[in-house]
């Protein structure tokens, strides 16, 4: 077993300080390994690794991090509680979480091509419901409404959903929501449907995001309902949110007040949330002719702590910096690039034997497999 400066290493990305040369006892020994100290934990863990490496993992919610990742979320990092935001922390000893976590916000940015003038980011959401559950409570409060695409159309839990008999997700417990279909004729969201409707019901923010639709999202669209209904726009990317950064899919960005993710899907990062707010100048008021700003941050900042959560997972805040900066380089994106065009191949050919597809084309798949094509010389006629 190598050992630096007292610190073993067991070739897994694990570490741990040990004094007693690694030799296990009866005691209490806060630094023995997993494999020493549980053994019975510890090969349930090689079992369950084992079964991930040896199977096709198909699952939309699903990716295999990366090593420099899981460094940072078996670190001390983890011992560290650090209420509050980066300046203000209520405990002491916080000055480098403070650096981690602001690398991580400026990481973020840069995955997005994001100006640290015109959006904030908050790194703090344990995962993606927690987040949206945040915009939510700091942005429209209680009984707030909202429009998200349906469950069962390809939407998400957290975007209001609810049956004829139950109201099944917290969103539509504490929240207000309508939700907003897909054709079933042509398995498209129903734009011209959105729009009428959203004049009714009036929302105070509609979300466009999916977690089960293969299209692409029209967020010009979106905008324009938006500001017809005079609704805030938010984006919940946390499915495609890799795809946006390594430029295949339409970036909401341009478009939204609020964009949501996880980390841990297309981003390859850990189980985390993250949130996007704009910040800055707004517009002029009219009738004063004095600027008028953004105050989204501080409301979802509060809302995150101390409104729903309590001390952040600082382990998880720095594996988002290390899956930011990964995002941002071009192996990134020639890696999800590959994935889409095999995606993209076969679910044309699944449909081809019929298997049913809800809305058989994707919009994403075609533009990264013509990308790919003309990388590797292949013309199309």
């Amino acid at each position: 077993m190598p050992e630096t400066n007292g610190i073993h290493t067991n070739g897994n990305h694990m570490e741990w300080s040990n004094n007693k040369n690694g030799v296990a006892s009866d005691e209490y020994d806060l630094n023995l390994p997993l494999k020493t100290l549980d053994p019975e934990m510890y090969e349930l863990i090689v079992e369950e690794k084992d079964r991930q490496r040896k199977g096709l993992e198909m699952i939309a919610s699903e990716n295999f991090t990366t090593a420099a990742v899981m460094d940072c979320l078996g670190s001390c990092l983890h011992n560290k509680y650090s209420d509050g935001q980066p300046g203000n922390k209520y405990y002491g000893g916080a000055e480098v979480i403070d650096k981690i976590e602001l690398l991580a916000q400026e990481r973020a940015r840069k995955a997005f091509n994001l100006q640290a003038t015109e959006w904030a980011v908050n790194v703090q959401p344990y995962s993606g419901s927690p987040a949206n559950f945040a915009v939510y409570t700091g942005l429209i409060g209680p009984h707030g409404r909202i429009m998200g695409l349906d469950l069962p159309d390809g939407g998400h839990l957290t975007h209001g959903f609810y049956t004829p008999k139950k109201k099944i997700s917290a969103t539509s417990i504490f929240f207000e929501s309508m939700p907003y279909k897909v054709d079933p004729a042509t398995g498209l969201i129903d734009y011209d449907e959105l729009a009428k409707n959203s004049m009714l019901f009036r929302p105070q923010i509609i979300v466009a995001g999916i977690s089960c639709y293969s299209r692409n999202l029209d967020y010009a669209r979106f905008r324009q309902i938006a500001d017809d209904c005079g609704a805030l726009l938010m984006a919940d990317m946390a499915h495609v949110a890799g795809l946006v950064a390594a430029g295949l899919v339409p970036s909401p960005f341009p478009y939204c007040d609020v964009v949501t993710s996880t980390v841990h899907k297309t981003l390859r990062g850990p189980r985390a949330g993250i949130i996007f707010c704009k910040k800055g100048f707004k517009c002029v008021d009219n009738k004063t002719g004095k600027d008028i700003h953004y105050d989204y941050e501080d409301r979802i900042n509060m809302a995150v702590f101390p409104g729903l959560q309590g001390g952040p997972h600082n382990h998880a805040i720095a594996a988002i910096g290390v899956a930011m900066q990964q995002a941002a380089l071009p192996a990134f994106r020639n890696t999800v690039w590959n994935t889409t065009f095999n995606h993209e191949t076969s679910a044309t050919r699944t449909y081809s034997k019929n298997r049913g597809f809800y809305s058989p084309s994707l919009d994403f798949g075609s533009r990264s497999s013509k990308c790919l094509r003309t990388q590797i010389g292949i013309v199309e006629k």
